[in-house]
């Protein structure tokens, strides 16, 4: 998992790679030295690169690099099929304001779509990754990934436990769930984006009784996340069981390093869709003000 960002003129990263064949797991956040680009995609800096032709679309033709924290990948990326457009068209507005509520918000000055926010659901990836020290040829007939752009402002003052999830049948749920606390496991605003293979798309809301639970607290930052998650969608008849596979997601700077606190993980379960059983698999990112 790499999320690289260009931030305030510093380039900023999360770096993770899980084994699930013995669930260990390395990684790290930084914020390091580095260059973007306002004419391109032209991100650069010594630990990771994500770059496109100049005169390009900026999406069809990217090629990533990282190399820190025990993540290290060469990858070129084909995005297929439809693009999930978070909130039904991309446009979203979650900056919670005063209170951390982001029902305060004025809507005057902080418009929805202030932040675009899309991606590509059945990435195809080709290149290498290196895992343990041993440097591993992706299969690019069998791959699948998500590559997500975002820009504008989108600060969680409240933080948030985010989730991707493909489901057995199709479906990719895409959802945020902000301002949780281990009190009050379920916050707002809260929504599932549903992607359809045929790009369909709908926008539902999250039922307040989902939660999160199995709470447990960082010896390294003393933040509180949850290995699980009830997700329910009562609108699609809908109820899943999110588990976190790797119990401890967090990630932090290296030593002598700057950087912050968050989690990312893969997780899997099962639950209903339409009242019809499915099983799925995923990513659960969680950032943990409470």
């Amino acid at each position: 998992m790499l999320a690289p960002n260009f931030f305030r003129g510093e380039t900023t990263g999360i770096f993770r790679v899980e084994d699930l064949q013995n669930f260990s797991s390395t990684g790290a956040t930084a914020f390091a030295p580095g260059t973007g680009s306002t004419e391109f995609l032209n991100f650069r800096s010594e630990i990771q690169n994500l770059t496109s032709p100049r005169g390009g679309d900026n999406f069809t033709d990217v090629h990533i690099s990282a190399d820190y924290a025990g993540v290290k990948m060469d990858v070129q990326m084909t995005p297929t099929g439809k693009n999930l457009y978070i909130g039904g068209a991309g446009g979203v507005t979650i900056s919670p304001k005063n209170d951390g509520n982001s029902n305060q918000n004025d809507h005057r000055t902080l418009v929805p779509g202030y932040s675009w926010y899309w991606g590509n659901p059945t990435l195809k990836l080709e290149g290498t990754i290196t895992v343990g020290g041993e440097k591993l040829v992706i299969d690019s007939d069998q791959s699948r990934g998500y590559f997500e752009r975002q820009w504008g402002e989108f600060g969680i003052a409240g933080g948030h436990y985010g989730y991707w999830l493909y489901l057995s049948n199709g479906i990719l749920i895409h959802g945020w769930v902000v301002g949780p606390t281990v009190e009050k496991p379920f916050g707002i605003p809260a929504w599932a984006t549903i992607w359809h293979p045929n790009g369909i798309h709908e926008v539902l809301e999250v039922d307040n009784t989902t939660k999160g639970f199995n709470s447990w607290t960082s010896e390294y930052s003393g933040n509180n996340y949850f290995q699980d998650v009830e997700l329910n969608l009562s609108q699609r008849n809908a109820s899943f069981n999110i588990h976190q596979v790797i119990k401890n997601g967090e990630l932090g700077p290296l030593p002598g390093t700057e950087g912050y606190n968050i989690s990312e993980a893969y997780a899997q379960g099962d639950g209903i869709w339409e009242n019809e059983h499915i099983t799925f698999y995923g990513h659960v990112e969680q950032l943990s003000y409470w």
